[in-house]
């Protein structure tokens, strides 16, 4: 597993989470390729696994049931010898989910190079694929973005989830003896099902290639779009802001808008309203066609401006099953507090139950907001709410509209692919989203 506060000076070996506990798997079906060989071990086990056959691993009392052999502790699948990265190479693993907890959520088939664990946790399956840092980095491109994504895009998005990576922040899932999974929840690994000549090609032309600050590797936030105006990191997380992660405008230096900064509610919502011409705008970007440079579990839409409308019982309902309101009208909402995207940071919701009497509720972090707002994780919380069809001071239908897509903090996946596919090189793009770093190799 990776060091943290460490940069390596050889290409580490990385630990990824397939399948997870919460992911309730008490059986996992997996299919061995044809070629290389793969040997099955557990603790009184050691057998070559014939070609092209379904291993199927179930979970028997305290033990792992590999087919027909007697239940272990664990099993490790592994390569008998090395061999050489290309499209669907390795184990194939079926059913994994992708986008756990959000509203694209899907299960999807997967191919993993390199060796795979299965041990229990919780009475529920887990599945660890550990395998080289840069053949990670070759599946992670295209799938967070599309493999017909221009180079500068792939070779840009590699650096930033090789800095991420190796920065080694966060350590979510350390308990469960892993570096990261393979979602959202960290960043996207679906495998070498996605894995094309340009990816393959993104990590080998930056081979080794992070961002580094003050003499640490960049925590390389990214998100899918920031709607025009990058996030600070203490707005999201945690902690002291990091120099490197700024609000800035997604735009050339010299971009101007009289709305800009966004330092009062009218401005916000002036902004949501407008399409500026941003690295991620519409403009830029055509939304139309905007699907064929997406990862594959994206859902195709609009990323930078959307909206939609609740009812009066729609967004009762949701709000009462996601905060336990126990309202029974919804009156309106404060924003109290905002970053320099726009995004908010805490809202007041002001309702009435059945005893008449109005109440307020706080949601105070954009995670929250974003949990809070849609049934499955809304897209960004930069948006403002539109109250209509108001009768004896209670709306009838609330109107959501917004900007950007996940937390805007950092990289901008469709503000990138903006810069790319305007000329712009892979250097001038990591510089632009993460100022005053410096592009270093370190292995």
């Amino acid at each position: 597993m990776l060091t943290p506060n460490t940069i390596p000076d050889k290409e580490p070996l990385i630990r990824v989470g397939i399948v997870l506990p919460e992911d309730k798997f008490k059986s996992i079906e997996l299919e061995v390729p044809f070629s290389p060989a793969y040997r099955a071990l557990s603790e009184n086990n050691s057998q070559i696994i014939q070609p092209e056959n379904i291993c199927r691993f179930s979970v028997a009392g305290d033990e792992i049931r590999l087919n027909d052999l007697n239940g272990a502790k664990f099993w490790r699948i592994e390569p008998e010898h090395p061999y050489k990265m290309y499209p669907k190479t390795g184990i194939k693993v079926n059913q994994v989910v992708a986008g756990r907890g959000f509203h694209w959520e899907k299960p999807i088939d997967v191919y993993l190079s390199g060796s795979i664990e299965i041990n229990i946790h919780e009475d529920h399956l887990l599945l660890i694929n550990e395998l080289p840092m840069e053949e990670y980095l070759m599946c992670v491109a295209t799938s967070e973005m599309g493999a017909d994504c221009p180079s500068p895009l792939i070779e840009s998005q590699t650096i930033a989830a090789r800095s991420w990576m190796l920065a080694n922040i966060e350590q979510k899932h350390i308990q469960l003896g892993m570096d990261v999974c393979n979602d959202d929840c960290c960043q996207r690994y679906q495998g070498s099902g996605n894995l094309t000549p340009q990816s393959i090609a993104g990590a080998q032309n930056t081979f080794g290639q992070v961002l580094i600050y003050d003499d640490k590797i960049c925590d390389a936030r990214y998100s899918k779009s920031c709607g025009g105006v990058m996030e600070t990191f203490n707005t999201i997380w945690p902690g002291a802001d990091l120099d490197y992660l700024k609000t800035i405008v997604d735009a050339p230096a010299n971009f101007t808008h009289s709305v800009l900064p966004l330092s009062a509610e009218d401005n916000v919502k002036h902004w949501i309203d407008e399409i500026p011409e941003t690295y991620c705008s519409s403009k830029t970007v055509d939304e139309s066609t905007l699907y064929k440079y997406l990862g594959s579990v994206d859902e195709e839409g609009r990323y930078f401006r959307w909206e939609f409308t609740y009812s009066q019982s729609e967004l009762c309902d949701l709000l009462n099953n996601k905060l336990n309101l126990r309202a029974d009208f919804i009156l309106g909402f404060n924003p109290v507090s905002r970053g320099g995207s726009g995004r908010l940071s805490k809202i007041e919701i002001s309702y009435r139950r059945k005893d008449q009497k109005e109440y307020t509720y706080f949601v105070d972090s954009e995670y929250k907001i974003r949990q809070s707002f849609h049934k499955g994780f809304l897209y960004s919380s930069c948006f403002y709410i539109v109250q209509e069809n108001v009768v004896e001071g209670i709306p009838q239908n609330f109107t959501l509209k917004g900007a950007g897509w996940g937390h805007g903090v950092g990289y901008c996946q469709i503000g990138a692919l903006g810069m790319a596919l305007n000329g712009y090189t892979t250097e001038q793009i990591v510089s632009h989203y993460y100022p005053g770093s410096k592009l270093t190799k370190i292995y």
